[in-house]
């Protein structure tokens, strides 16, 4: 209420039970008129004016209060039980989707990563393969240009033991195998060189 409103109530109790205090002072200090009835507010005349007393020291003190404390809103620090309970309920509930969002996005990155992995290791294990392959071709090459080596060097001996030194072949290769250490590699040279030609 306002300290207008506290006035204006205050003024209307004055003005309703002095008049009748006035009245009744009066009737007990004229000697020719007695009331044949006692008033009627003459025992709840102390008790009206203790309250109207109380009242405005009340007024007082929230004038005072009300100059020294700054004005707060009615509705200050009230709090809406269903608004503050729909609130968390948001909360919560976005909360849990920022956790299932965060939950898949980290599924689909471990999906994904496994997935590199898997690649990565098909990768290593397919290069792998090749190189076993190769070394493999490698080791047939080596074993098959040997065996070659080796049947040459038997038709070699053999062609050494059938050459006629004599004929035309014959010196021809004593001049071609001069530069060579041993007849037998010059032999084989000199067939080779033969079986490329095609002769």
């Amino acid at each position: 209420m306002s300290d207008k409103n506290m006035d204006d109530l205050l003024a209307q109790l004055k003005a309703e039970f002095e008049p009748k205090r006035e009245s009744r002072r009066n009737i007990r200090n004229s000697p020719a008129q007695k009331p044949q009835h006692p008033p009627q507010n003459a025992a709840s005349s102390p008790s009206m004016d203790r309250m109207l007393q109380e009242l405005q020291s009340e007024l007082e003190l929230g004038r005072g209060e009300a100059s020294n404390a700054p004005s707060k809103p009615a509705n200050l620090g009230k709090s809406k039980p269903d608004a503050v309970g729909g609130d968390r309920k948001y909360r919560d509930r976005l909360n849990i989707l920022i956790d299932q969002d965060y939950q898949m996005q980290a599924r689909k990155r471990e999906a994904k990563f496994a997935e590199i992995r898997r690649q990565e290791e098909a990768r290593i294990a397919e290069q792998k393969r090749r190189q076993e392959q190769l070394v493999e071709a490698q080791k047939r090459e080596k074993l098959r240009e040997r065996r070659r080596k080796e049947a040459m060097r038997e038709k070699a001996q053999v062609w050494l033991k059938n050459l006629n030194l004599r004929s035309e072949e014959g010196k021809w290769f004593e001049e071609f195998s001069y530069s060579y250490e041993d007849k037998l590699q010059a032999a084989i040279d000199y067939l080779e060189a033969m079986r490329e030609s095609g002769l």
